[in-house]
């Protein structure tokens, strides 16, 4: 979405400000917008990560032995964390992004009125959207980041466990030099 001047002609200064201010506010509202569609792609994506990562541990269950189940921990949690914003549990993310004022409703309320008065109006309908999504966005991005540091850590952990649990099935160096031989 390309954001798009609003210009308002009344000759006043103060109509150029607000003009610029209600530029701003749109141009704002769309690039948070854009964030915030981009952060539920990178969540959903991570979500996906992790189930592939389940099936994976899943199916190497025999090969990685007794310690197959400590990914399991890293995967519930990031799955953990994915869900909470895409189902929006448990922060003020309940309602959908804020968008400002319905168009139809705006232009009815204010069809005859001054048209500086609709602006400011506008104006501080567009901040107030604005104010409302930053909670979800931020929201939004603890999680991911708490679910792609789950991830790590317990990939990390994992490979740790599997490499202490798991030793080579050929005795000593030499024997082990022999069997490449």
């Amino acid at each position: 979405m390309v954001a798009v001047p609003v210009r308002i002609v009344d000759g006043a200064r103060g109509d150029d400000l607000l003009g610029a201010s209600l530029s701003l506010a749109h141009t704002q509202l769309v690039g948070q917008l854009a964030d915030e569609t981009s952060l539920d792609a990178r969540t959903m994506g991570t979500l996906g990560f992790a189930g592939a990562l389940l099936a994976a541990d899943l199916a190497a269950k025999d090969l990685l032995g007794a310690a197959w189940w400590a990914l399991l921990i890293a995967i519930a949690a990031a799955a953990a964390c994915c869900l909470r914003p895409a189902l929006a549990l448990g922060f003020d993310g309940a309602h959908d992004t804020d968008l400002g004022p319905d168009p139809a409703g705006f232009h009815a309320a204010f069809a005859g009125r001054p048209p500086r008065e609709a602006c400011e109006q506008l104006l501080a309908d567009l901040g107030s959207a604005y104010s409302r999504n930053v909670r979800r966005c931020h929201a939004k991005q603890r999680a991911l980041r708490g679910a792609l540091v789950a991830l790590m850590l317990g990939v990390l952990a994992s490979a740790a466990v599997f490499s202490i649990d798991h030793h080579p099935t050929i005795g000593s160096p030499h024997e082990q030099r022999q069997a490449h031989i």
